[in-house]
């Protein structure tokens, strides 16, 4: 058993780390529905419902291979600070959906609900921007064992907070229909 007071001698809880899950949804897909609105309070996301329910495409991370990031950059002469959103992983396999969503990401504006491990849901690329490719691979056929099979990704988006944490999964599934992309 852990424990929650810290000492010298006695660690805090550890949790396992990582991604479970992934939901990639079009930005402009998004904003075109005018009924459906996302409001950030106290770093926490609430989703209403539109009539429309844009595609979220699901996907389950194999061997724990991706990871969101969200550094800070703070200039104190200027008084500025912004958080650079950073999410980069495989998709793997290669298969017809595949292609045509590597492809989408890489050229569209991107908006992810990334579920870690611990079961907190993260809704990253709510800025104007959203989350767009930085690079990654149009599909690898790898070489070992090992290797990557399928399309790397590479996302970025500069925010002015870190990613709100979406609460309540049920607003997320009421909003959009989700989609196994895999």
């Amino acid at each position: 058993m852990c424990t929650l007071t810290l000492s010298a001698y006695k660690s805090g809880c550890k949790s396992v780390g990582g991604i479970s899950e992934l939901y990639f949804i079009d930005k402009s897909a998004r904003l075109a529905q005018d009924d459906l609105v996302m409001s950030v309070a106290d770093g926490s996301l609430t989703i209403t419902q539109g009539a429309a329910s844009p595609n979220a495409y699901k996907i389950v991370p194999r061997e724990n291979n991706w990871t969101f990031t969200q550094p800070s950059t703070d200039e104190n002469t200027a008084g500025t600070t912004f958080v650079t959103q950073t999410l980069e992983g495989v998709l793997h396999g290669y298969t017809p959906e595949l292609v045509t969503l590597a492809n989408n990401i890489r050229k569209g504006r991107m908006e992810v609900l990334v579920k870690l491990r611990s079961g907190v849901y993260v809704y990253a690329g709510l800025d104007e921007t959203g989350l767009q490719s930085n690079g990654g691979s149009a599909g690898d056929s790898g070489t070992a064992i090992g290797d990557a099979l399928g399309f790397t990704i590479s996302l970025a988006s500069e925010a002015t907070e870190s990613a709100p944490v979406l609460t309540t999964f049920s607003e997320f599934t009421n909003a959009f229909t989700v989609v196994s992309a895999a």
